[in-house]
Parts: structure tokens; C-alpha cells; sequence
């Protein structure tokens, strides 16, 4: 599934790109682990003038304390697409149109050997190498101890292309990465279920670029993760043994 992710476009790249303001202060990411729960830029079906600060991990807007809501976003850092309707954790998101783009410029997955003994990381992103739209789900919870309204989303997966299904053997997923043409259409209030699935599929092969890239993004040595050397291309020869 997609926990590890990437925008290291510059705030001026994003409002161009957008052509929404992004009114506070952001710094581009290398990388981004989902578990670190931080806040995005993303633009969301009831604001989409304007980009806001939201942070990953959803919490639906019936958790009834901070521990709980603290325990589901573990659980909710994505969303099954096919699922969305029925899991209670997202159902009133996309029962009440609460949509949203979440702008990226790559994704981090592994590809498994030996039984998931072995991995290798890849690093994921457009031919293009421009920014691209994961498709989300968002939602407002009220802490009822502090009145703190915490608006938070989750990355959609799909099922995985053949690119997908080769690096990300274990789960073969991948995000919902939307055509720049249909962004505006994810975000219409308007849409059925069947228009809603419809946008969920995977962004074909040719659209995408992987290459394995080094091992330091799981080094527990290496406290700081968010660098460009992360993600430059690193070569495994074992590897083509085992794809021979």
C-alpha cells in the first residue's frame, strides 16, 4: 500500500500548477512516511480555491477521543477504492462528497523476495517527472475535550498495473493517480458511485517510470530521511539475478 510518499515541488510550482493560493508556509519533501502523520498541502471538494494543511491518517468524524482517533489514523492512511462505500471509516467521507487532491511528486514501494525475507525499495513517479494528483478522502473531527476541529485525509488505492504489480508484489496495489483532466471532475459534488469507481483505476504503464534507489530509507541509522540522495537511483546486481 502506499505509505511513503514525495512533493518536493516548490510552493510557487504547486500554485502554477494548481492555479489555487497556498495561503501558509510549506516546505518541499523528499520523503514522507505516513506514520510520521505530517500535514500536506491539499485541495479539498468543499475548498477548492485555495489549498489547505491536512494531515495524513483520516479520522472519521465519530471517534470519540483523542486515543481513538490516534488508533484509527494508523489504519486509515489509505483507503481501499473499491471498498470506500462500505468500511465505516470512510463511507460518510464519500457519502458526503468529501473528495479531495493530494499533490505528489513520487511514491516508495518494496518489492518482496524469499517470503518477504528480502525487499528492495523502488522509487515511483511520472515519465513526465511533473507533479500528479493522488486521489483522497478527507474528513473533520471535532475534539470533543478541546473543541480542536482536525481535518486529516487518505490516500485511494487501486488495484495494481503490470509496472505496479511486478514492484509491488506482495499487495499489488497502487495510489489512484488521476489524469490531469478528470482532477476537477474528482472534486464535483455531483458525482454517483459509478462515476466515483470509474476514476479509480490505474494510471497505465507507460505514464510511469520505477528504479530501485538505496536501502537508507529503512536504516534506522540515518535519522534524516529527507534528502535528495534518497531517492537517486541505486543499482542492485543480485537483483537481475533474480529477475533472470
Amino acid at each position: 500500500m502506499c505509505y511513503h510518499k514525495q512533493d518536493k515541488a516548490l510552493a510557487a510550482a504547486l500554485v502554477k500548477r494548481y492555479d489555487v493560493p497556498l495561503p501558509f508556509d510549506y516546505t518541499p519533501v523528499h520523503y514522507e512516511n505516513g506514520f510520521d502523520f505530517k500535514s500536506s498541502p491539499v485541495i479539498t471538494a468543499e475548498k477548492p480555491t485555495e489549498f489547505q494543511a491536512i494531515n495524513w491518517g483520516l479520522i472519521p468524524w465519530w471517534s470519540k477521543s483523542k486515543n481513538d482517533a490516534e488508533q484509527i489514523r494508523m489504519r486509515t492512511l489509505n483507503a481501499i477504492s473499491e471498498e470506500i462505500y462500505e468500511k465505516s471509516s470512510f463511507r460518510d467521507s464519500i457519502n458526503n462528497g468529501k473528495r479531495c487532491l493530494i499533490p505528489c511528486t513520487g511514491f516508495f514501494e518494496w518489492r518482496w523476495f524469499n517470503g518477504g525475507k528480502t525487499k528492495y525499495p523502488y522509487y515511483i513517479h511520472l515519465k513526465e517527472g511533473k507533479i500528479f494528483s493522488i486521489a483522497g478522502l478527507y474528513s473533520n473531527w471535532v475534539d470533543k475535550v478541546s473543541g480542536e476541529e482536525i481535518v486529516t485525509y487518505s490516500v485511494l488505492t487501486t488495484k495494481a498495473n503490470e509496472l505496479m504489480e511486478k514492484i509491488h508484489n506482495s499487495k499489488k496495489r497502487m495510489p489512484v493517480i488521476l489524469p490531469m483532466e478528470h482532477e476537477k471532475d474528482w472534486l464535483n459534488p455531483n458525482l454517483t458511485k459509478e462515476d466515483v469507481l470509474e476514476l479509480c483505476q490505474p494510471l497505465p504503464n507507460d505514464k510511469l517510470e520505477a528504479y530501485t534507489i538505496s536501502k537508507m530509507i529503512t536504516d534506522r541509522k540515518v535519522e534524516d530521511k529527507n534528502v535528495p540522495e534518497l531517492f537517486r537511483p541505486f543499482e542492485y546486481p543480485e537483483l537481475a539475478l533474480l529477475d533472470s
